[in-house]
């Protein structure tokens, strides 16, 4: 394993022992929203290795862009998502590029990231132009998703809640956990 990855998954396992408060996710589940920021816990889970840390996501539009910290407010990766491609920034590390956030996470950690799903799975909504299938709860929200071979579990902080609070991912030997712990629609 590189050094920059190694820094990546060691400061993401240091994080996992922060803690946020929660505050309250909205808007209506079924409407896509085009810019929304959330922030957050990531767990990610594969068969050799375990790694956490808080999460800042800002999506726009046409872009998104990932920030992954330290317990500490420290930034330990950056990505960057847009019409040019993907990128990821790591302090004391040359900058790393691909054609996509998927190509570019699988040669960098060894396993592709969904994040191009994650826009719209986090909204609890599938991506367009996937097959998909689905299971709703008893208030009619989605309570777990099946698309392009993931796994998408969702569980809610309350009974009148249409943001999911947590987020399980999984798929062959990799899972990922997601926390909101606020969403901001703009």
């Amino acid at each position: 394993m590189s050094r920059g990855i190694a820094v990546l998954w060691l400061a993401l396992l240091m994080s996992g022992c922060a803690t946020t408060a929660s505050l309250p996710v909205a808007p209506v589940q079924g409407e896509s929203s085009a810019n929304w920021t959330l922030q957050g816990r990531i767990g990610i889970q594969t068969e050799a290795q375990n790694a956490s840390g808080t999460l800042f996501w800002q999506h726009r539009e046409r872009s998104d862009e990932l920030l992954l910290t330290s317990p500490l407010g420290q930034g330990v990766a950056r990505i960057v998502v847009n019409a040019d491609g993907a990128s990821l920034d790591m302090p004391n590390q040359p900058l790393r590029q691909a054609a996509d956030v998927e190509s570019l996470t699988r040669e960098t950690l060894g396993y592709a990231l969904p994040v191009s799903g994650l826009v719209w799975w986090v909204q609890a909504l599938p991506a367009p132009n996937s097959e998909h299938d689905v299971r709703r709860d008893d208030a009619g929200r989605l309570a777990q998703l099946r698309q392009d071979g993931w796994v998408i579990n969702y569980h809610y902080a309350g009974d009148t809640s249409t943001r999911p609070g947590k987020l399980w991912v999984t798929r062959e030997g990799l899972e990922i956990r997601l926390v909101t712990d606020s969403w901001l629609v703009e």
